[in-house]
């Protein structure tokens, strides 16, 4: 049922905390079986890296990269149900990715949430080389994932609930009883249009996905050559829909970056065709938002 993602640095100790998560959690639904509370009911599949066979090496090429998190994506949308906790054990540092997994828990209607594991990155590379460290990373390959990292933000939806783990502090604990909370008695988020699962529409549907999101990234390009930075882009005069750009620069690779996720997430669900483009303005807006 819920979804769990981990997210820190190499060697921060994200699959000890992910390892007690699942003993904890286990001992919580034997818990809610014998007083048949809710969550009695639940099973818990954990994925990571290492069971997704997911070697260190595809974090030194981008294609690799990619393919990679298809590998996680898939695995958690095929064991997202009413009656599973998914643990996510992944560096999971593109916030991107991180708002990718959590509209699939709110498209199948299930409650998520983040768990960063802090440590400093002296502190990694030391628990890294350790005598007891089996798969090292390279020290090189740290710390380019170090300047890479996206910082999760518990004000952001998608990183919201946001659980933190400072994970060189010995006394520090899981804070299992509020994770529970959040998972387990806290209502999930309703699905909305752009989320919802719903069967494709056909063909009809990809190429008007494809020319609408085209046409107002377009505009907002057109509106750039004129204009510096920043100002209101009208994408539809009859509906009144406006782009705002951020008081700086909008790169080509950027807006491109956003339609092709927005497509990714929709290319699979079906939206009426009218209400294309202003989800899509939407999701333009809140993503130079957050950017």
């Amino acid at each position: 049922m819920p979804l769990i993602t981990f997210t820190g640095l190499p060697s921060s100790g994200k699959t000890t905390w992910a390892k007690e998560l699942q003993r904890q959690l286990q001992k919580k639904i034997e818990t809610a079986k014998e007083s048949n509370t809710p969550g009695h009911n639940y099973n818990i599949i954990y994925h990571s890296d290492e069971t997704l066979g997911i070697s260190h090496d595809v974090y030194r090429d981008s294609n690799l990269e990619k393919h990679a998190r298809g590998n996680q994506m898939s695995a958690v949308k095929r064991d997202l149900s009413r009656s599973n906790f998914v643990i996510l054990d992944s560096l999971a540092y593109i916030k991107g990715f991180r708002y990718q997994l959590f509209c699939e828990a709110k498209g199948v209607v299930t409650p998520h949430c983040v768990i960063q594991v802090i440590n400093p990155i002296e502190k990694c590379i030391e628990w890294n080389e350790s005598e007891s460290k089996e798969n090292k990373w390279d020290q090189d390959l740290v710390h380019q994932l170090l300047m890479r990292y996206e910082e999760p933000n518990g004000d952001s939806r998608w990183d919201s609930p946001l659980f933190t783990i400072l994970s060189a502090d010995e006394n520090e604990k899981l804070p299992i009883d509020e994770i529970w909370d959040s998972l387990v008695l806290k209502r999930p988020p309703p699905p909305n249009a752009a989320t919802l699962v719903k069967p494709t529409s056909g063909n009809n549907f990809l190429q008007e996905l494809d020319r609408q999101t085209q046409e107002v990234i377009s505009k907002i390009l057109q509106h750039q050559q004129i204009t510096t930075v920043g100002g209101e882009v009208l994408v539809n005069k009859d509906q009144q829909l406006v782009v705002e750009l951020p008081p700086t620069p909008v790169s080509i690779a950027q807006m491109q970056r956003i339609r092709r996720t927005y497509i990714s997430l929709n290319r699979m669900r079906s939206v009426d065709i009218d209400r294309i483009t202003p989800l899509f303005v939407e999701y333009v807006n809140r993503s130079l938002n957050s950017d």
